[in-house]
């Protein structure tokens, strides 16, 4: 047998016996567009955020980050894609804390909220800030609280969806300071934002992403925001903190962004993912564009780090969700 022959055929064996299509995918990574699923309506805040960061990605990678909107079940439908994905890294899942919380929501996933997925990094946080109309008579938390305190559900409050950052820290407040509201659930925050301005509703928590345009537009008054301490783009609007609550007074609480692949998909594809992610979230412009949009880069970890911190939080929702009585569906 000629040498160029048996060399040949050397070759597609080595490649048999190690896989071929890993070995091809890992040493040209990525070679065509790689696909980030958006668990939420466009428009919203993790939509906004997610396509910044697609475009940043895409021109670290020299490639396309192709964004795609899979709505649903309160981010459920759009994360299944990604877990029963193909474990190549050209489908990638871009998600919020709501992937934390789901498991305490619903008997029933179709995923593994740990096992199914390998976060690549954390990304990016930002507070929550609760609004109400603008010609609302509650000019505080405070007045808020007391109003709903001496009428048990007759005010409304609306979000994006149960598990949700507008969901959770409403539930939270009410938990903490034992009263109730009704929750209202929309397909998105811009309706719940329409019903609210019209005074259908009487409280929307909406995250510091999309908020700041509301506030801007002078529909809405902001009463609080969830941060520990006030931030530089609304310098005179007070904490949940500072309401004078005392059963607030150790309020915190953000939504956060993660990016995750399918469980298996190959160490150095993830690697490159990880690295590359890293240089946008320290690259100034990048910074900038989210301070813009009341975001900031959440501290850098590594993949395990990326993993703890999820774990952390299905941990720490559980506890949140029990606390509030709030029993899966």
């Amino acid at each position: 047998m000629p040498a160029t022959r048996r060399s040949l055929l050397a070759a597609v064996s080595l490649l048999s016996a190690v896989g071929a299509p890993a070995v091809l995918a890992q040493g040209a990574y990525p070679d065509r567009p790689v696909r980030l699923i958006l668990p939420f309506a466009a428009g919203g805040p993790t939509d906004t955020l997610g396509r910044v960061f697609a475009e940043a990605l895409g021109k670290q990678m020299n490639a396309r980050v192709l964004v795609e909107n899979r709505t649903g079940a309160g981010s459920s439908i759009g994360a299944d894609v990604v877990a029963k994905a193909p474990k190549d890294g050209y489908t990638l899942l871009f998600n919020n804390l709501s992937h934390s919380i789901n498991p305490s929501l619903y008997r029933r996933m179709p995923f593994d909220t740990l096992g199914d997925f390998a976060p690549v990094s954390t990304l990016m946080e930002g507070p929550v800030v609760l609004l109400v109309r603008a010609d609302s008579p509650f000019r505080s938390l405070r007045e808020l609280i007391e109003a709903v305190r001496a009428r048990p559900d007759h005010y409304d409050y609306g979000s994006a969806g149960n598990g949700s950052a507008a969901h959770v820290s409403q539930v939270q407040i009410l938990s903490l300071t034992k009263t109730r509201m009704n929750h209202i659930v929309y397909r998105g925050v811009a309706p719940a934002m329409t019903d609210l301005i019209s005074g259908t509703l009487t409280l929307v928590n909406d995250t510091s992403t999309t908020a700041l345009g509301s506030i801007r537009g002078g529909m809405v008054r902001p009463l609080a925001i969830t941060s520990a301490e006030r931030v530089p783009f609304l310098p005179d609007l007070p904490t949940v903190r500072e309401s004078g609550i005392p059963e607030l007074a150790d309020f915190r609480m953000s939504t956060w962004n993660m990016l995750l692949a399918p469980a298996g998909t190959p160490q150095p594809i993830l690697g490159r993912l990880h690295d590359e992610t890293a240089r946008v979230l320290a690259d100034p412009a990048f910074v900038t564009k989210l301070a813009e949009l009341g975001n900031v880069p959440m501290p850098r970890t590594d993949q395990a780090g990326a993993r703890s911190f999820l774990a952390a939080e299905v941990d720490r929702w559980r506890g949140v969700m029990q606390a509030a009585g709030v029993q899966p569906e």
